[in-house]
């Protein structure tokens, strides 16, 4: 999903680029109609076909000198995506390339596109697919003129260049660690178990790389020690996330069934002994509170108001400045975020108050987690979404927020090491920089297409994307992931 972006910056900018969606339709439209009878097919039919549709599709990538991993990985997650098929009551393998399958074709086309631009090298594909007409001459003598000036300017082409590896670059580092990263499952300590698998399983699930890994363990752990988990922890944080809340959301992930009533009963017990415990828990507790309401969600518990308004209901001694300069940026926004969950957005003061201090965490430099702390991938990807939710982008839009981003994950991958010591803070600062990335690419905005495109490409580029009437509204033909307003999670 990092790719995204971009991919909405070349459909913008190249004014060709339908003469090379169109190419690519047409030759695997052909393929399909030579090797399969189009009729109609009932779902079994079509569940049956969607195999040998694939192999016909990988076969040809083959034929053309693309690498069989690269292909694997593109449908690994296929399933996902043939989640749709239900919805639209797909009848026939025209309608399935159409929706599920030719938006991945043109994404694998596409990332082979921009290396070319920055010149990794594949001179001997681009070759083979003028040879088959997949490469109209209009749309070559348009990607010359941009790898042009991208040579022109070194800056945006290293930029582009580091920002195309990062997948790559991650994916290494973790076929590199799957036997470790799998042994951790078998670790004795439950909190350790389940909170690091927790984190690890977040950003392998960012690639959807997912089924590359066994978690068979894990799932028998979860199963069979039920009462070791549904347990809540002290001092909670969004590094530090409550235990039973780790063991929800890997059972949910992996499809583990559990026994409903048990753990709501643990989830009702855990709301009374929270109200009881705090005198403000929506302050004093906030990361607690939000893995609250979201476990609650997972398991469908509505709280009425009365409930809703125990848990929030917070002096306002504790919006004074002096005592918000205290918290985190992103607890601050986790506040916010929860205003907003439980639809209690009438609370104009604290909220002014919260969005104030925040305001002084943003640098020239980066987003700082304190006040006077440290600058911090958590703190960006939280102020980010804070003003994706409250629909307030441009006042982020002069700040050079992806340069540190990629220099984070450049550097957090060279200090990650998968063990029972991995270091939680690391993990989880490399998995909020991917976040961030999804917000900038994912959101499609024009503030958010226009930011990247200042420090992937040169200003001749940004100048003609941001005079494009339909920026906002690109109909480019590969998937186009979003992002839920409120929670954040990723809308297929």
């Amino acid at each position: 999903m990092i790719f995204q972006g971009l991919f909405n910056i070349l459909s913008l900018y190249l004014d060709d680029i339908d003469l090379f969606y169109n190419a690519i339709d047409t030759y695997f439209r052909e393929r399909i109609n030579d090797s399969f009878q189009i009729t109609s097919l009932n779902k079994e039919e079509l569940d049956n076909k969607i195999d040998k549709l694939i192999d016909l599709i990988t076969d040809e990538f083959l034929q053309m000198g693309f690498n069989q991993n690269e292909i694997e990985n593109k449908f690994l997650d296929l399933g996902i995506e043939l989640n749709k098929c239900d919805k639209f009551e797909l009848s026939s393998l025209v309608e399935l390339y159409d929706l599920i399958i030719s938006p991945i074709i043109f994404e694998i086309f596409l990332e082979k596109i921009v290396d070319y631009l920055v010149d990794i090298s594949i001179s001997p594909l681009i070759l083979n697919l003028k040879s088959k007409g997949l490469l109209p001459l209009e749309f070559i003598v348009e990607l010359r003129n941009l790898k042009d000036l991208l040579d022109a300017n070194p800056e945006n082409k290293e930029n582009l260049k580091k920002y195309l590896q990062i997948r790559e670059k991650f994916i290494t580092k973790l076929s590199q660690n799957k036997s470790t990263i799998e042994s951790l499952e078998d670790l004795n300590n439950p909190k350790d178990k389940l909170q690091l698998l927790y984190l690890i399983y977040r950003i392998i699930s960012f690639f959807h790389l997912e089924k590359r890994f066994d978690f068979s363990h894990i799932k028998d752990y979860i199963v069979n020690n039920v009462n070791e988990w549904l347990i809540t922890i002290p001092l909670v944080t969004l590094r530090n996330p409550d235990l039973y809340f780790c063991g929800l959301f890997l059972a949910k992930s992996l499809n583990i069934k559990l026994n409903p009533e048990k753990v709501k009963k643990f989830l009702l017990d855990l709301y009374e002994e929270g109200v009881d415990e705090f005198e403000a828990p929506l302050v004093e507790a906030t990361d607690g509170l939000y893995y609250f309401l979201k476990s609650t969600e997972f398991m469908k518990i509505w709280l009425n108001d009365e409930k809703v308004n125990r848990l929030i209901e917070t002096d306002q001694k504790f919006f004074e400045p002096n005592y918000l300069k205290d918290l985190e940026t992103s607890q601050l926004v986790v506040i916010l975020k929860i205003y907003t969950l439980l639809r209690k957005i009438k609370l104009e003061q604290n909220i002014n108050a919260i969005l104030e201090e925040l305001e002084q965490r943003i640098t020239p430099e980066g987003i700082k987690q304190y006040r006077d702390g440290f600058i911090s991938s958590e703190a960006t990807y939280y102020t980010l979404f804070c003003n994706y939710m409250r629909n307030t982008l441009d006042k982020l839009k002069e700040y050079d927020l992806l340069n540190s981003i990629v220099s984070r994950i450049y550097r957090n991958l060279e200090l990650l090491e998968f063990s029972a010591d991995t270091n939680f803070d690391l993990i989880s600062e490399l998995f909020y920089s991917f976040e961030s990335l999804k917000l900038f690419n994912c959101v499609e905005t024009r503030q958010m297409i226009i930011h990247l495109a200042k420090y992937l490409f040169p200003k001749e580029v940004v100048e003609k994307i941001s005079l494009n009437t339909e920026i906002i509204e690109t109909k480019a033909r590969f998937r186009h992931l979003k992002v839920d307003r409120i929670t954040g999670e990723t809308i297929y």
